[in-house]
C-alpha cells in the first residue's frame, strides 16, 4: 500500500464484490468496509453462500468470517457489543498478545517520537463513543503502558489534556481551521546540534523530523561485500597538485569512469571538455589524479544537483568550476555554519 494510488484502486477492485452481491440479492443489511476488513450482519442461512460468492470473485482473495462470541466481535481496533437491547457499544480491541510495549522513556529519540504511541491512544480514546465505564477502562489501560515504559503520570495527563481540548473545540464548531502547506526535512537526532538547526529551518518556512541514530541494520554487519568507492556515482572532487584549487562535480556513472574522461581531457589537450583541463592549461598546473575521491556516494539522479550544489557553496577551498551551482540557497551557508 505504498503507492498514493493503492487506497483508492483497492476499493475499487472491493466494489466490484459489493455489485456482484447486490446482483444476486445477497447484500447485507449492514456492511461496513475498510479496504477488506468488513463488518457486516448476515443471515445464518445466507452465510455460506454469501462467503462463496465472495471467495469465487478472484483467486487471490480469500475472506474468512469471524463471529460474535457471547455478543461481541472484534473489528479493526474496536470492540463492537450487543446489548441487551440489541443496541451496541464500543470499546478498544488489544491483541492477547499485546505487551504495551512502545518507545521507552530513556531511549535516544525525539520527544514527538515518543509521544506518538500515546497521542494515538489518546485520540482514540476521545474519537471512540464509549461508555464512562469503558472510557475510565481505556484510560487507565493507557497510564498503565505509560508506566511500563518508564513515563510518569504528568506525562500521560498532559496528552490526554490536549486531546480533551481539541475534541472540545471540535464539538464547539463546525468551522475547520485553514491548513498551511508544511514543507518538512529529515534529520538524525542530536540535541545539541539539531536543535539549533530545527530553529533556524524554521525561519526558513520548514519544519523538521527526526529519525532515529542507531537501527538494528546499524549495528549488525552487512553480509554483502562492499562496493570500491570508484564503482559509485555520486558527487566528487579533483585537487590540483600546484595550488589549492579543487574541482567538485557529480557523475551518474562510475566515480572512476567519469574521472577518467577528466585526465583524457587534460592529456589529450580538450579544455572545451573539462572545466578541469581548462585549469591546467591556463595556469601551467599538475592535477593531483591520485588523491581525487567521491565525496558523497548518491544513488538516486534526482539528487545529484542538490548534493553538488551544497559542496560548491560550502567548499573552503578556490575552485576549478567555470559554472555556478545548480542550485542557489541560503539554507546551503547554513549546513556551512552547523555542520562543517
Amino acid at each position: 500500500m505504498g503507492n498514493k494510488l493503492s487506497p483508492l484502486l483497492a476499493n475499487v477492485f472491493m466494489s466490484d464484490f459489493e455489485v456482484d452481491l447486490e446482483k444476486e440479492r445477497l447484500f447485507p443489511r449492514v456492511w461496513w468496509r475498510y479496504v477488506d476488513d468488513i463488518f457486516a450482519t448476515v443471515k445464518e442461512r445466507h452465510l455460506a453462500q454469501t462467503l462463496e460468492l465472495l471467495n469465487s470473485e478472484h483467486t487471490s482473495i480469500k475472506f474468512t468470517v469471524e463471529k460474535e462470541s457471547e455478543g461481541k466481535l472484534p473489528f479493526l481496533d474496536l470492540t463492537i457489543t450487543r446489548k441487551e437491547d440489541n443496541s451496541v457499544k464500543f470499546s478498544v480491541y488489544r491483541k492477547p498478545t499485546s505487551t504495551n510495549r512502545y518507545i521507552t522513556c530513556d531511549s535516544n529519540h525525539y520527544g514527538s517520537q515518543k509521544q506518538a504511541a500515546f497521542h494515538s491512544m489518546a485520540h482514540r480514546l476521545y474519537s471512540i463513543p464509549m461508555e464512562i465505564e469503558d472510557f475510565e477502562a481505556e484510560r487507565k489501560k493507557i497510564h498503565e503502558a505509560a508506566d511500563l515504559n518508564g513515563y510518569d503520570e504528568e506525562f500521560v495527563n498532559k496528552i490526554l489534556r490536549k486531546h480533551e481540548r481539541k475534541r472540545h473545540r471540535r464539538n464547539a464548531t463546525t468551522l475547520e481551521p485553514e491548513k498551511e502547506e508544511i514543507k518538512r526535512i529529515s534529520l538524525p537526532f542530536f540535541p545539541k546540534l539539531t536543535n539549533t538547526i530545527q530553529n533556524d529551518l524554521k525561519q526558513h518556512g520548514f519544519r523538521t523530523a527526526y529519525k532515529s541514530n542507531h537501527t538494528l541494520k546499524d549495528l549488525l554487519c552487512s553480509l554483502k561485500d562492499k562496493i570500491p568507492r570508484d564503482e559509485m556515482s555520486g558527487i566528487y572532487e579533483i585537487p590540483c597538485k600546484s595550488c589549492p584549487a579543487i574541482y567538485i562535480g557529480q557523475t551518474r556513472r562510475k566515480f572512476k569512469v567519469r574521472l577518467k574522461e577528466h585526465k583524457n581531457a587534460v592529456d589529450n589537450d580538450r579544455p572545451n571538455e573539462s572545466s578541469v583541463a581548462v585549469h591546467s592549461k591556463e595556469n601551467n598546473h599538475v592535477i593531483d589524479w591520485d588523491n581525487a575521491k567521491l565525496k558523497k556516494c548518491v544513488r538516486k539522479p534526482s539528487h545529484l544537483n542538490a548534493w553538488e550544489s551544497m559542496f560548491i557553496e560550502t567548499a573552503e577551498k578556490p575552485l576549478m568550476n567555470e559554472d555556478d551551482a545548480p542550485i542557489t540557497s541560503a539554507l546551503f551557508q547554513l549546513t556551512k555554519q552547523k555542520i562543517i
